[in-house]
Order: C-alpha cells, then structure tokens, then sequence
C-alpha cells in the first residue's frame, strides 16, 4: 500500500498549497504565491493559486516545465485563463477555465507570474501534480450487520478513472485494490473489466469496523474521497447453556466431568451453538481451577476439572464477535477426602464381650456429626453377611493424627471384625483391617445340689460336669475351678461357697452345710484367656 499513501501525501500537499491562510495586506508588498496544484479533481487537468497581495491580483501566469526537466528547459504549457473560484471555501483562489492536455503524467514545475492592481509583481515557483483521479463508486458491505448465522460479509464497489491527458473517464479495469479493515486483516482483490470488485472477509471483533477501498496504479494518481469507506457492526446473539448435571460427586484426585449444550438464539429460535468457547471455573481466596471446552457441531461440550475440594463450578459461553456472555449455571461439586482406619484391634473378654477400637483418619479436618460415624461390623466367615453390631463416634483430635475410636458389644465366641467408616459426599468411605476374635465356650451340666430338701446342719453337695467346645463337639474340661455360690431366700445377693476342682472327666462335687433355704449353682468365674465363663443350672434346696 505504500503507491497510494505516497500519492495520498502528495495529494495532501497539493490541496494544502491551495488552501493555505493569505497574510493580511499591508502598503508597497508585492504579490504573494502561496500554493499551486490541481485541487481535489486533478483529473480534470485544471490549475489552481493560491495568493493574495495589498491590492486586487489582475493577472496570473502559470508556466509549466516537464518533470524532471533542467532548469534552463523550455516550458511545455502556458496557462493564463484564470478566473476567481469560490468553491474551496476560501478566499484569494484562482483556476483555470481550459483543461490541460499535457503529454506526461508526472510532477510538472511550475512557476507563476502574478500582478497586482499597483503594478507589484512576483515571480515563484511551485510543483503541479498531473495525475489519474480514481472514483470510487457503490462502495457496499454485505450483510452490513453480520451475525452469528452470517459471519462473511462481502464488500463490493467499483473504481473508474479520469485521465488529465484526454478528459475521458473509464472502467479501472484489472487493477488491484486494497481493502482496509479497521479491528481486522486488511485484504486484496482485482478488478475485472467493468471495473467492479468483489472481496469477502470474516468478521473477528464484535466492535464497529470501517471498510476502506483503495485503488492501485502503476501511474502517478490520486483517489477522491467521495464514498471511501462502509461501516460493518457485528450483531451479538443471545446465548444460554443447559447442563447435564447440577451435582457431581467426585473423589479427592478425580477430575469433575461437568458437561452440557450451548445454544444460540438466532432467527426468532434456539439453535445448536457450535465452535463457541464454554468458561467452566471454580475458585477461592487461595486460587483456582479451569476447563475452556469448545462446543462442537450439536452444541454439546465436556470439560473436566480436578478440584482440591467441595465447591460450585460457574459455566458460561464466552462472549464472541457474534455471541453474548450466557447467564451464569452453576454445578455443586463435592470432592470426598480421602479416609483410612488404622490401629483396628478386636479383643474378646470371658463375658464374650467384645472391645473394638482403632483410628479414623479424615484428612485436614473433622467430619460434622452426622457423618463422624464408625461401625464395627461382625461376619462369621470374614467375608460375607457383615452386619453392624455397634456404630461409634470418633473422639475429638488433631485430624493429621486421626480420631480415636472405641465400642463394646456381646458378640459370638468367634467371628472376623472390622471397622467401616460410611462416608458421604464430602469424605470417601473406608474400611480397617479384618481381625479374628475368639474364645472357647465351656458350659456346667448337670447341675444339681442335693439332698433335697436338707435337714438344718447337715452335708448339702453340688455335683456336676465341666465341658468346653471344641471341633464341634462338648468335651471334659479337667482340672478347673469351678466356685460353687449360694443366694439365700428372699436375697439378691450371691454367697462364695467355696471351689471345686474338675475332675479329668470334667465332673466336680461340691459340699456344704446346710443352714437356710436358698438357690445353689456352679460356675466357671475364673477361665484363662481362651475360655468363656459358664454356669450350671440353678438348684433351689429347702432346708427343714
């Protein structure tokens, strides 16, 4: 584009020689030659002058000398019809009446001889530019207000020419042109022999743009700045999204899937919004997290997103050329921190009483009370039928430490134990390690006190017989102590009788004398750590 700006400057140049301010007249000053040139048609192949003297001007003489032509030269024209002109809009400017029809185009010499009413005269020297006139016609953008449905606009015009040297005006036929786009790539096309081009071009920014057409020649030339440019605005569409989901639940370290459909309100309907830039964000005080999917043909688009923790994605089209922001969705996403049990242990006492307990660990914080929960779950084989037999809560601690926990429960003389922490939208679930407890069972048959009733003073004896289970079946348990207690009548309280010693049958006796009426019974109080406690049955005795 350089040919047209050097021709614009020189173009510039010219009108402001003949537009220049006239100096206000003072006695004895000789005429002043502010400017000359060819005005804003040089086609036409007139002469302006520009010049003022302190009294009225009566003779102008222009003498005209080929471009680059030596000083001593011979003048090729000589124009002295110059009349008043009013129509620049400022005063003390003359042109010519006759065309010129010079030979060459080019910058001609000038020098001109002016006279006033006094008889002062001048003689000074000025440049004449000769050049083609470019007219731009029917510049036109279509559509003038592109939108979302009608990106490309299509510029259209057409350039005839003038030529100084004949007068004639012509089609500017295969000549290139140049289109200035304001908020765009500038572009170039070609005329065709009827002088009119065609250029399209896509629409990047939503602000109002100015479509300018230029004209190149090889020649020296000027273009008028009738019809110079077309102004193109974008139209921007609503939009809206739809999601897929309103709720997510992910696990800490797992991306959120947050997906949907963009559309796009164009022709009085809503569309599938396709190649639209969809902002997915999640943030806090200490930073954030983004997904920029891009939708496709249907309108759909998928973004993922991993988050440190619970919070709300906001999803939103992106404002484009041709699109407006869409109102605001959100989508809750819970993160659920992971969890662990650690330290489960599982210990059975004599009662066949189990005590469970280990350490909840939930990250950097504290569950709320409704999920701060533990159960300890029991199963026969370890793997199968779990059932909770007891939910606890944690103990208060620092969280990086975990939260003690601990319950007590009857439970079967054998079994597999573990603890099960549920879990919720905000923590994930976890289970401890299996631990197998147990111990013997040991029963008392044939418990019986005897003689019934008993006379006052006398022997009363206690006999039975000691079994523990083993291998399914009962088998004798020997050599154990089994105290023999008594509870008066009308008492709640039990009386130590004394110990009996199992025989290696398992059978033990046990005597007493007689005092008062009351109930009588054997039981195993003090097993080692492998057995179960047991009594025999319960024999009440009259005493006569």
């Amino acid at each position: 584009m350089r040919k047209r700006s050097l021709a614009l400057a020189c173009a510039s140049v010219a009108a402001g020689l003949l537009l220049g301010p006239a100096p206000a007249a003072h006695a004895a000053v000789a005429p002043v030659l502010y400017g000359v040139g060819g005005g804003d048609h040089p086609g036409e192949g007139l002469v302006w002058v520009s010049a003022s003297s302190d009294t009225a001007i009566t003779s102008i003489t222009a003498h005209l000398y080929a471009p680059g032509s030596a000083s001593d030269a011979p003048e090729v024209a000589e124009v002295s019809d110059f009349t008043p002109d009013s129509s620049t809009g400022f005063s003390n400017t003359w042109r010519t009446t006759t065309p010129l029809r010079l030979a060459d185009l080019g910058t001609y010499r000038v020098v001109v001889d002016l006279t006033d009413a006094d008889g002062d005269t001048t003689s000074a020297q000025g440049a004449y530019q000769y050049e083609l006139e470019a007219h731009l016609t029917d510049l036109q953008a279509t559509p003038q207000n592109p939108d979302y449905e009608h990106q490309d606009v299509t510029v259209t015009g057409g350039f005839t020419v003038t030529d100084p040297r004949t007068g004639e005006t012509t089609p500017a036929a295969g000549a290139e042109v140049d289109l200035e786009i304001s908020d765009g790539d500038d572009t170039t096309t070609t005329t065709g022999t009827d002088g009119r081009f065609t250029a399209v071009y896509a629409v990047t920014d939503p602000s109002s743009a100015t479509v300018n057409a230029w004209l190149r020649l090889d020649e020296p030339w000027y273009q008028s700045r009738a019809n110079e440019s077309v102004e193109v605005r974008a139209v921007q569409s609503d939009t809206r999204v739809t999601l897929d989901d309103s709720e997510l639940d992910v696990k800490a370290g797992q991306a959120a899937t947050v997906s949907g459909t963009a559309e796009v309100y164009v022709g009085g309907a809503w569309k599938p919004l396709a190649g639209a830039t969809v902002d997915e964000i999640w943030s806090d005080e200490f930073g954030g997290v983004a997904s920029r999917p891009v939708t496709g043909a249907d309108g759909r688009f998928t973004g993922q997103l991993t988050l440190p923790k619970s919070g709300t994605v906001e999803v939103q089209v992106r404002s484009g050329t041709f699109l407006k922001f869409s109102e605001l969705q959100r989508v809750r996403v819970y993160v659920a921190t992971k969890t662990s049990l650690t330290d489960f242990t599982a210990t059975l006492n004599k009662y066949s009483e189990l005590t469970a307990k280990g350490v909840l660990h939930t990250g950097s914080s504290v569950p709320g009370y409704a999920d701060n929960k533990v159960e300890l779950q029991y199963s026969a084989d370890g793997k199968t039928g779990w059932k909770t037999m007891k939910t606890v809560t944690p103990g208060s601690a620092d969280p990086e430490s975990g939260a003690p926990f601990k319950g007590t429960f009857d439970a079967p003389y054998k079994g597999y134990y573990r603890a099960h922490f549920k879990g919720s939208r905000n923590w994930q679930e976890s289970y401890g390690k299996v631990v197998y407890a147990k111990r013997t069972p040991t029963r008392i048959t044939g418990g019986n006190a005897s003689p019934e009733p008993v006379r006052k003073g006398r022997t009363l004896t206690y006999k039975g017989k000691l079994q523990y289970y083993s291998s399914g079946a009962w088998k004798a348990y020997g050599g154990q102590k089994v105290k023999i207690l008594f509870r008066p009548k009308g008492s709640s309280s039990w009386y130590d009788m004394g110990n009996a010693t199992t025989r290696s049958d398992g059978t033990f006796s046990k005597g007493s004398t007689a005092s008062k009426d009351g109930t009588w019974v054997a039981v195993l109080l003090y097993p080692n750590r492998t057995h179960l406690v047991s009594a025999g049955r319960e024999d009440y005795v009259d005493v006569v």
